[in-house]
């Protein structure tokens, strides 16, 4: 098989053999990745049950997608041999990284929380994967555990393929039931992981017997060996959790794999604790007490309001006298804290690209930051900001996941996040040891906690299901950490289009800062005392801000783009002239900063988006561009020789965007629109002689949207056909334009718009059928809601009934029968109008996101997979 080609995969070697399979690794030549094929093998006759056993490895394993499983991309036949593509994982297995004396306790326990996470999200999926043992457990480069091999799990409804099905496995890992034949569920993969944890710590199986037969006697009738004659320094936690698990009656086993990863992150804390009171010379992460081999709990007080002391070893009191006479003396004499001409930039070293808005913890030296995998799946990491790999916290992977904010013991961490495409905001908060997060705020986004811990900030914005604000102003909220006692703190009236926002505690939590848009496009920092309610403007400067935070010095960090490129800016929060922290191109983003205010953490991150193209069923994938340029909205022309889509900035505080259109190879690429400008939806009419974009300038908010038209063949200067916004062509000579939260008809030819909708609604009515779409604006009513009639009969609804989509983009197919949408990155749904049915269309689109359009014919899809591309700097003795 080596150097073969199978379908498109150029077979490179082979990885392994086992009982249901052979492994050999490739090369996907149509998507340039190195990916895992497993074959039945050569020698083996397949036999029906063979081939179904396969397939069902398959389903089982491709509706698993988690971290800590190996991820399956499909199932494909090549001349009567079925295999399934899986990740490549770059690694070993666990059985060549145990020793013979067992692994470091830490080790252990790290690597027995990942691999329980994976079987949790298996059995949560009704999935029994029978066959766990250290040679189904890889160790990837950056050593983490991949759960693999789902060739002998029972999905759960599945047939039962034969009697002798419920046997198989590998016997030193099974389980009294299963070694008997009986039913098996997932307490018989906790018997198996309670035989793989004893291995760990002790390098040898708890069962022993000479033959096959005396090993079944063995663990159907004999106690395990005594792990504490064989290793005296486990936890008794960990022994407990170990003899438990090997129980012989499920009953009296663990009942899930959920109850057994908290009990080893407990005892993990309960270790590091531990280990905190252990004197070391050197600790090893910067915290008093730590050691090498177990992560510590970051713990630091709360900021105080006073200046920061560097802490000089001293032995003699006149010599402390000294040098705090000194730095007295340097603080009065320049009106300020001066900033260190020797300060540090590092670029930290992360296995990630998608990046969003860091936490940083108080005493500078722990990183929390939410990050994308390779599945477009979101979860908060953290790590050691000088040692280390990030370690996953959050175990509730999401669409997205935003504004990571550390509290101020080190012990907990603040997130916002999103369940699907369109959906609502939450804040949510988890231990910076990982474990389930807990709901502390409804329709909420970017939370910040007070300076003493005692309550958690966030947003509301604009009356939407995302945001939830109920007057349409920005309000700043907040709540106690346990999700009690929420209040609004201040609500902003006289900012308007809510397109950059951040706000910050002042360290005596007396005070707010916050970005205040201004009808021209900027933002200005405003500054309100919470008990009086005065308000004061902190700059004046007529420029974009995208984030603000406010040192304990009482110094202010913004980020702005006054001189061009994105950077960080210093202003004492009681006014004066900023100085320029950063230099360069940036864009340099969200900012925290140590209690000392010595430490600042920053974002440099910048969008990205390339076109791909695929048929709908998610074959025939191509990428169309390959640059590191930000694309979104493509639209194919209705022949499919063209594609017209709109490229923005990399800094996403330069708002202009144009319009551009290219050859469906990527090639030929013309810019149609210049200026300070900002275009959206390029939609192709029917007949393809037009071009239509909505546009406004930078300096005027969404509401001043203009409908342009551009003749395809011979553009020109565009000329305006209406004012509004998200475009659908009904015919060559017109168009419905949402404007003033109604739907308005625009005809070509530039006469006046008509509107076809109540107040707070947008209609689109649906050909060949005697129905609309209706889009309703109404707080109670939000949603894409069915109707009866068109606006050719009524303006005047019969509402039949909401629809089951997100309130997100849609694209109605060119025969109007189906609206399409993501609810996940990379999956692609439609909800049929005629069926009133929703259905996920199979196949893998990567990256695909809200910014996708279904060719005029119906087969295709043009989609950009906008992400972010981004690292994170750390300033280390940022003042003198």
């Amino acid at each position: 098989m080596i150097g073969k080609t199978v379908a498109h995969f150029r077979i490179l070697e082979k990885l392994g053999e086992g009982g249901m399979g052979v492994v050999y690794k490739a090369e996907d030549t149509r998507l340039d990745r190195v990916v895992a094929l497993k074959f039945l093998p050569e020698q083996v006759t397949a036999t029906e049950e063979d081939k179904a056993r396969f397939v069902q490895e398959a389903k089982s394993a491709a509706t698993l997608n988690h971290p800590h499983v190996c991820t399956t991309h499909g199932i494909e036949e090549y001349e009567g041999s079925l295999f399934i593509e899986m990740e490549y994982v770059d690694g070993v297995t666990l059985r060549t990284r145990i020793p013979e004396a067992g692994l470091k306790a830490q080790d252990a326990v790290d690597y027995a929380i990942q691999i329980a996470e994976a079987l949790q999200e298996a059995h949560g999926k009704g999935i029994v994967h029978r066959d766990v043992k250290a040679e189904n457990v890889m160790i990837n480069a950056r050593n983490q555990s991949k759960v693999m091999d789902f060739g002998l799990a029972k999905l759960r409804g599945t047939t039962r393929l034969t009697q002798t099905s419920s046997t198989i496995g590998t016997l030193a890992y099974m389980s009294p039931e299963q070694i008997q034949g009986e039913e098996v569920d997932a307490r018989s993969d906790i018997f198996s992981f309670g035989v793989l944890l004893f291995e760990m710590f002790t390098g040898k199986a708890p069962f022993r017997g000479e033959h096959e037969a005396a090993m079944v006697y063995s663990i159907v009738n004999e106690d395990p060996q005594s792990i504490e004659q064989l290793r005296t320094d486990i936890p008794a936690a960990i022994v407990h959790l170990i003899n438990r698990s090997l129980e012989k009656d499920p009953a009296d086993r663990y009942q899930s794999m959920s109850e057994i990863a908290g009990e080893l992150r407990h005892a993990r804390k309960q270790s590091a604790r531990v280990s905190r009171k252990v004197p070391v010379e050197k600790p090893a992460v910067g915290v008093p007490g730590a050691t090498a081999e177990l992560p510590t709990e970051p713990v630091q007080p709360a900021p105080s309001k006073e200046p920061p002391r560097k802490k000089w070893i001293i032995p003699a009191a006149a010599g402390v006298v000294v040098v705090l006479a000194a730095l007295f003396y340097a603080i009065l004499s320049s009106g300020g804290p001066e900033l260190n001409p020797d300060m540090t930039f590092r670029v930290l070293q992360l296995p990630y690209s998608e990046i969003d808005y860091p936490g940083l913890s108080p005493d500078g030296n722990w990183i929390a930051f939410p990050a994308s995998d390779v599945n477009g799946h979101w979860d908060v990491y953290y790590m050691n900001a000088s040692v280390g790999e990030p370690r996953r916290v959050t175990t509730d992977s999401s669409y997205s996941v935003g504004f990571v904010d550390v509290s101020p013991d080190g012990g907990q961490i603040a997130y916002e996040r999103r369940e699907e495409a369109g959906g609502p905001a939450g804040i949510y908060v988890v231990s910076s040891l990982g474990g389930l997060s807990r709901k502390i705020g409804e329709k909420a986004m970017s939370p910040r906690w007070r300076p003493d811990g005692k309550r958690i900030a966030f947003m509301r914005v604009g009356i939407n299901a995302v945001h939830g604000s109920e007057s349409g102003d920005l309000e700043l909220w907040s709540v106690t950490p346990d999700g009690q006692d929420e209040r609004q703190e201040l609500i902003d009236t006289l900012g308007t289009g809510w397109n950059r926002i951040s706000y910050a505690w002042s360290p005596d939590a007396s005070s707010f800062a916050w970005l205040r848009t201004f009808p021209e496009g900027n933002q200005e920092i405003l500054i309100r005392n919470l008990a009086t309610g005065e308000e004061r403007q902190l700059t004046s400067d007529g420029k974009n801000i995208d984030e603000v935070f406010w040192l304990s010095n009482d110094q202010i960090v913004y980020s702005s783009n006054r001189t061009g490129n994105t950077n960080l800016w210093l202003a004492p929060s009681s006014g004066g002239d900023p100085v320029q922290l950063t230099k360069g191109s940036g864009p340099d983003l969200g900012i925290k900063a140590s209690a000392d205010g010595r430490t600042l953490l920053y974002l440099q991150q910048q969008p990205v988006g390339n076109l791909w193209i695929s048929r709908l069923d998610g074959t025939g994938l191509k990428q169309m561009t390959r640059d590191e340029r930000h694309r979104m909205d493509p639209s194919f022309s209705p022949d499919r020789r063209q594609v017209a889509y709109v490229m923005a900035d990399s800094d996403p505080l330069i708002r202009a965007r144009y319009l551009y259109v290219s050859d469906l190879d990527g090639s030929n690429t013309r810019q149609y629109t210049a200026g300070e400008e900002i275009v959206h939806f390029p939609r192709w009419s029917p007949d393809g002689r037009w071009i239509s974009y909505v546009s406004h300038p930078v300096d005027e908010l969404h509401d001043s949207s203009r409908v342009y038209l551009l003749d395809a063949m011979n553009p020109g200067v565009a000329r305006p056909i209406g004012r509004g916004w998200g475009t659908v062509w009904i015919s060559p000579e017109t168009l419905i334009v949402a404007h003033g939260r109604r739907a308005w008809l625009t005809h070509v030819d530039g006469s006046p718009q008509e509107p076809i909708s109540p107040d707070s609604t947008y209609i689109i009515s649906l050909r060949n059928h005697s129905l609309s779409l209706v889009w309703d604006w109404r707080p109670s009513e939000i949603g894409w809601q069915l109707a009866a009639g068109s606006f050719t009969d009524s303006t005047i609804f019969e509402k039949v009934e909401r629809l089951p989509v997100p309130q997100t983009r849609l694209r109605l197919s060119p025969d109007q029968e189906y609206m399409y949408y993501t609810r996940q990155s990379g999956e692609l749904w439609r909800y049929s109008l005629v069926k009133r049915k929703e259905e996920k269309i199979p196949g893998s689109f990567p990256g695909l996101g809200s910014s996708f359009t279904i060719s005029h014919d119906g087969r295709e899809i043009i989609y950009a997979d906008e992400r972010l591309s981004a690292k994170l700097v750390m300033i280390e003795n940022l003042f003198k």
